[in-house]
Parts: C-alpha cells; sequence; structure tokens
C-alpha cells in the first residue's frame, strides 16, 4: 500500500522532528548525568572529608561518582527511548510544546527508579541527600536542558504552523 505523495513527506518530516527531538534527548541526558555525577561527587566528598579523609576513600568516591554517572546515563537513555520519544510523538501531533509534560515524565522515572533502588516502598532511610542528588536533580536537569534545546525547534514549527494557515486562508477553492 502506498501513501500519497502529501502523507509520505508529513510522514518523514514527522521522524526527523522525532529523530531531532531523541538526539537532543541524549545529549540532555549526558548533560544531567555529568551533573547527577558531579552532585554525587561533591556531596560524597563532604561526608567523607567529615568524617575520615583518606585516598582509599577519595578513591571510593570517585568510582561511586562513575557508577552513579553511567547508572543516570542508562536510566536516562532507555526512557528516552521508551518514554520520551512516545511523548514527543504524542505532544507534537497535539501541538503541545512545554517543559511540563517532559518535567513530569522524567520526575515519573526518577521516582519509579528510586523504588527500585530502595526496593519497595522507601522508608525515612532512603531519603538521604545522596539519593535525591543522584536520582530525582538529574530528572529535572534533563527535563530543563531537553526542553531548552528544543524551543527554538518549537518556535519554529509554530511559526511555519501560522505561515501554512495564513498562506491557506488565501487559497480560494474553485470547486
Amino acid at each position: 500500500m502506498h501513501l500519497p505523495a502529501k502523507d509520505r513527506s508529513q510522514e518523514t518530516l514527522d521522524q526527523v522532528r522525532v529523530n531531532i527531538a531523541f538526539e537532543n534527548m541524549v545529549v540532555a541526558v549526558i548533560a544531567g548525568a555529568a551533573a547527577g555525577a558531579a552532585m554525587t561527587f561533591l556531596v560524597r566528598l563532604v561526608v567523607g572529608v567529615v568524617s575520615d579523609f583518606s585516598f582509599s576513600a577519595l578513591l571510593s568516591v570517585f568510582l561511586e561518582t562513575l557508577m552513579t554517572g553511567f547508572l543516570i546515563f542508562l536510566i536516562g537513555f532507555i526512557s528516552s527511548v521508551a518514554v520520551g520519544a512516545p511523548l514527543f510523538r504524542l505532544l507534537e501531533k497535539r501541538k503541545q510544546r512545554s517543559l511540563w509534560p517532559y518535567l513530569f515524565a522524567a520526575l515519573a522515572v526518577a521516582v519509579v527508579a528510586f523504588l527500585a533502588a530502595s526496593r519497595g516502598l522507601p522508608g525515612p532511610e532512603n531519603f538521604r541527600i545522596e539519593a535525591l542528588t543522584a536520582i530525582f536533580a538529574p530528572a529535572a536537569i534533563i527535563a530543563v536542558i531537553f526542553s531548552r534545546q528544543m524551543r527554538p525547534h518549537w518556535r519554529a514549527a509554530e511559526r511555519a504552523e501560522a505561515e501554512t494557515a495564513a498562506a491557506g486562508s488565501n487559497i480560494i477553492r474553485l470547486n
């Protein structure tokens, strides 16, 4: 079954938009993972300096930072594929272009990751600053970075839609 040329070009354009959004999601995930790793490093370093500072403690903090950054990237990348791209496609069809849906989705993924990390319903002992900086802060950072990167694309799409609507009102159909 072949689609008409107009439908094929619109489908291609939609796919290009999703690809651009996915690339921006991955960049935001990399930046969020780096920010989450840096926050984890600083928090663990302060805790290590206060309690007992040694080379082995510094090495432990460094390795924990690398592992945290890798896990944030892994969870963020999988979430971009499983949640982010379909959410973008849905919101683009509705022409909703703002930070809030992506922030809520990122925080929902963070809640799921937090529940998985705490192995069930979390207790008061799970709400430490290390957990919050490694799980919730990177999620918010990723959503904000993605939104800032997509803002020029969203504005361009709005301008193009406005121009198409304005041009369409000047066309007179004879049939």
